[in-house]
């Protein structure tokens, strides 16, 4: 009934996965393929999010994770379907115990009982790469020991094979700009490798242990790097309650003040967004522990890191919101990306009026930078505009945190909560040492380029001369245009610093009036070297002809 590549023969996942697409109604997709004869009863099949979901749920495994990546993904998918596949669960019936120890024992070399003082036989969790077990060590300390499920990474490796063959067979039936199969097969393949890693999870718990150590509301629990490798995680076990259970069995959890939960969720995830630049990319529930008055972060396989130059251009977006201008939202959304066609920039321009006008003339402390995330992303992706992972990610998990406080308090407003630190990225982007930063950074780019002009230049004639052209006359030509220039190019460099520091005088004129006289004296030497230099330079070629 199919047709098997020889590749595949034998393989009965192979066989398996076929099978549950047709099941499902993907026989047109299958055709397309070449995995099945065409027939003319086939009907092109319209998938819903449900099915798509009920389908990944079927085929488990790597399909679970596959389903679980593309949620974190609306600039591949529409958000109807990314709000359906985050409802995926990646719980499954645990493994032995015995197949614990024997992996604990190839690992760390020695058995359960000589590393631990008492070691729980079933796992507090379950999923499809792994489960937790609690334990206690030698020195008394509880801990919580995640070990990788046996044979996952050979199937998960076959899952893969078969998902980049279907992905290479229908990529041509793609517009690539829009939705690249090979593409979206290769990202997702990075993911899953991260998460048959355990040592490059204990590797960002680290990270965010250091960065967070002295709040005093979160914990980040604590590796044993002694008892971790690729295939087993030790951390220290953090008692309390899941966010899930509290969110889903609210008559057993009355005492818990949801209010001050939200308040401390929101202030946190804040504090890694806009403060550090590196955040928990996947906020949902299950991922997240309430031990008395303090919240526990779990799962950190998936990361997200702004740096100074996101957080600007972020930063940038907001204030074009802000200002109501639509050619400046446009150009933020162009910096926010990786564009690989030419954009439509009127098109773009009507759409973000027609779907961002209700955000114009709302108070930043008021301003649903969530929905404003999603809402960009949605434009960008009809504008076949590609959006950097990063800013993806920041926005799933702010949607993502949104959802939960709601779900705790359908009162809480986590617009308020965030707008302090709304409003210190944007403070940042007005302060005048700020300013004077960023230009003396773009003068010093631009210099760069002066400074290389002639090199490039002499590049590209020697590779001219190579072709036997004559240009001696040409060259000399060039070399004088060269100098112009670059001499043109040097004063406009030093305009520009002119112009910074007579702006930088003006903005700190109220704050500090002595530095403030400083920038307009420093402005003023350079305006006269500027005029000087000018002024000689066109008397030496007057004197010239």
């Amino acid at each position: 009934m199919w047709k098997i590549p020889r590749r595949f023969a034998g393989i009965k996942r192979f066989e398996q996965i076929v099978g549950v697409l047709s099941s499902h109604g993907w026989d047109f997709f299958l055709e397309k393929s070449g995995l099945k004869k065409k027939s003319l009863w086939t009907k092109k099949y319209e998938s819903r999010p449900v099915e798509l979901r009920m389908l990944f749920e079927e085929l488990g495994g790597s399909f679970i994770k596959f389903g679980q990546f593309l949620s974190l993904r609306p600039d591949l998918i529409p958000k109807e379907f990314c709000n359906e596949l985050s409802k995926l669960q990646d719980s499954v019936e645990g493994f032995s115990y015995e197949e614990v120890e024997h992996i604990v024992k190839h690992e760390l070399k020695k058995p359960i009982k000589a590393l631990f003082k008492s070691f729980e036989k079933k796992p507090i969790a379950a999923a499809s790469i792994g489960q937790v077990h609690a334990a206690t060590l030698k020195s008394g300390k509880k801990v919580a020991v995640k070990v990788m499920r046996p044979g996952i990474r050979a199937l998960f490796e076959t899952d893969l094979e078969i998902l980049d063959y279907l992905s290479r067979l229908v990529k041509h039936h793609f517009d690539p700009e829009v939705f690249d199969p090979e593409e979206i097969f290769d990202e997702f393949k990075r993911y899953t490798e991260n998460e048959l890693d355990y040592l490059k999870e204990a590797r960002n718990i680290k990270l965010f242990r250091d960065m967070f150590k002295s709040d005093k509301k979160l914990i980040i629990p604590k590796v044993y790097d002694d008892l971790s490798t690729k295939r087993i995680l030790v951390m220290e076990y953090v008692p309390g309650i899941k966010l899930s259970d509290i969110i889903h069995e609210p008559g057993r959890f009355k005492k818990v003040n949801k209010t001050k939960l939200c308040k401390d969720l929101a202030e946190s995830f804040m504090k890694q967004i806009f403060l550090v630049g590196d955040f928990h990319a996947d906020p949902h529930p299950g991922n997240i522990i309430v031990s008395k008055t303090k919240i526990a972060l779990l799962d950190f396989g998936i990361i997200g890191r702004l740096d100074d130059e996101m957080k600007e251009k972020l930063g940038g977006l907001l204030l074009a919101v802000v200002n109501r201008n639509p050619d400046e939202i446009v150009t933020a959304m162009m910096n926010l990306n990786l564009v690989d066609t030419a954009v439509d920039r009127f098109r773009l321009r009507e759409e973000i009026i027609d779907q961002l006008g209700e955000f114009y003339d709302v108070p930043l402390e008021k301003m649903d930078i969530a929905e404003l995330f999603f809402r960009c992303i949605d434009i960008a992706r009809r504008h076949k505009i590609k959006i950097s992972r990063e800013f993806v990610l920041l926005g799933k998990s702010l949607v993502t945190l949104k959802g939960v406080c709601l779900e705790l308090n359908p009162k809480f407003n986590i617009v308020q909560e965030s707008k302090s630190f709304m409003k210190t990225l944007m403070a940042d982007k007005r302060n005048p040492k700020h300013i004077i930063k960023r230009i003396a950074a773009e003068s010093e780019r631009f210099a760069r380029f002066v400074h290389d002009i002639p090199d490039q230049t002499r590049k590209i004639f020697g590779l001219v001369s190579k072709a036997d052209t004559a240009l001696d006359t040409i060259n000399h030509d060039i070399f004088i245009l060269t100098r112009e220039v670059r001499k043109e190019s040097i004063r406009v460099v030093l305009g520009v610093i002119v112009a910074a520091l007579i702006i930088s005088s003006s903005v700190t004129i109220g704050i500090d009036p002595t530095l403030s006289k400083a920038f307009a004296l420093f402005a003023g030497i350079m305006l006269a070297f500027m005029m000087l230099s000018i002024f000689f330079d066109g008397f030496r070629r007057n004197s010239m002809l």
